[in-house]
């Protein structure tokens, strides 16, 4: 599991806002984006290195160096919790889902920048775990106050992409798997297995199993840099035994590799082509956000990487989806910072239209059929009356054809 941000000099702290909420079934909305200001970590402190992120007071905007602006969602700022996180970013998304939206939650940033803290953080330690663990608590909550007429069905998977390779991390043997597309499932993955789960104990052994098989490497950045991304997919089936409805949702939570430069992290070897492939996928995965953002590309490269393939609905589909960027507060890591933040300012431009996965039951089509027969019987009287009409004006048109 990964390790807190380490304490340190802060810049500003934000004061919190949330976003999100309920939207219609069927609705356009941008993708939600919230910065992340990280503490200075133990190497920053040592170099010394100046702070040179500041956070604005209403919590919505960051400056960087010298004058350089950005405006997010929400910003958490560096004493900001793991729960001001989650209330910000994800709980929106999550409750969307639990309502049958589809849903994505992706962190973003260089190597060492806290993604993984974010999305896993100390499971076990209730202030201090990530956004998973809360989310599969979430869940399970919403599951205990349903009514009895109420099933739930979980399923999980979880993946990682190394190498432009995805594995399957709950059996490790499984790699280099293919992703597919069909007209009723979307996107998924061939071969990926599916663990059924009923208690949240389940789901956190998961978590560690697939942690614990997640490719990772020391760097100069880093001592457990993520070399790969991962994919972590709950699928959530509700049926009313009542009136027979059903509602399939997904949720997505994607905790990307770092992007680095290779001369600050000493990449060389194996790690060096690691870097290489995670650079590679990051590119293309900023190519399909600059070509959505700017709303006018006639081709999204989707197909360019495994990365982006997977996130096609994530990002510009059927989808509720928010983004964290996690970002260094450190002078010696300026560029990186204000590459990342331009990155998150280009995804909050993009527009995804979700609808809700229901299933209706038979009762409900029974219903919808006998409406769609009442308006079949109104039209054909409208036209019955139409013809009426007609043949009465052609019978006193041909009656006055013989004038004098």
């Amino acid at each position: 599991m990964a390790n807190p941000p380490e304490a340190g000099a802060s810049p500003q702290v934000a004061t919190r806002k949330s976003y999100g909420g309920k939207d219609n079934e069927d609705t356009e909305r941008t993708i939600s984006v919230l910065c992340r200001i990280r503490p200075l970590n133990s190497k920053e402190i040592r170099e010394q290195s100046d702070v040179i992120v500041k956070v604005d007071p209403n919590g919505l905007a960051v400056d960087v160096g010298d004058g350089q602006h950005f405006d997010f969602d929400a910003v958490v700022g560096s004493d900001g919790s793991q729960e001001d996180v989650y209330n910000q970013a994800a709980k929106s998304v999550v409750e969307d889902f639990l309502e049958g939206f589809n849903g994505t939650i992706f962190a973003y940033g260089q190597t060492g920048s806290g993604k993984t803290y974010t999305m896993e953080g100390v499971i076990d330690d209730p202030e201090k775990r990530g956004l998973l663990p809360r989310m599969v608590c979430a869940i399970f909550d919403f599951m205990e106050r349903s009514g009895e007429h109420m099933q739930f069905m979980i399923q999980v998977q979880c993946l990682e992409i190394y190498n432009e390779k995805i594995r399957d991390l709950l059996s490790p043997d499984k790699d280099n798997l293919k992703v597919r597309e069909d007209k009723a499932g979307g996107i998924y993955v061939e071969g990926a297995s599916s663990h059924y789960i009923t208690t949240e104990l389940e789901v956190q052994q998961l978590l560690e199993l697939g942690a614990s098989s997640r490719a990772t490497a020391e760097t100069f950045m880093n001592q457990a840099s993520s070399r790969s991304h991962s994919i972590f997919v709950i699928s959530l089936e509700q049926t009313n035994t009542t009136d027979g409805s059903r509602k399939k949702s997904k949720l997505f939570m994607v905790d990307l590799a770092g992007s680095e430069m290779v001369r600050k992290t000493g990449a060389e070897g194996a790690t060096l082509k690691e870097a290489q492939h995670i650079n590679k996928s990051l590119s293309a995965l900023s190519n399909v956000i600059f070509s959505l953002s700017e709303g006018k590309a006639s081709h999204i490269p989707y197909r360019d990487s495994k990365l982006t393939r997977i996130l096609q609905e994530a990002i510009g589909g059927n989808c509720r989806t928010a983004l964290i960027i996690n970002c260094s507060p450190a002078k010696i890591n300026e560029p990186e910072t204000v590459s990342t933040m331009r990155f998150g300012k280009s995804a909050k431009r993009i527009k995804n239209r979700a609808h809700i996965n229901k299933e209706q039951s038979p009762a409900e089509l029974k219903l919808l059929l006998e409406d769609m027969r009442r308006k079949n019987k109104e039209l054909h009287s409208i036209i019955a009356a139409k013809d009426f009409e007609i043949d009465t004006l052609k019978s006193v048109g041909g009656g006055g054809g013989g004038g004098e």
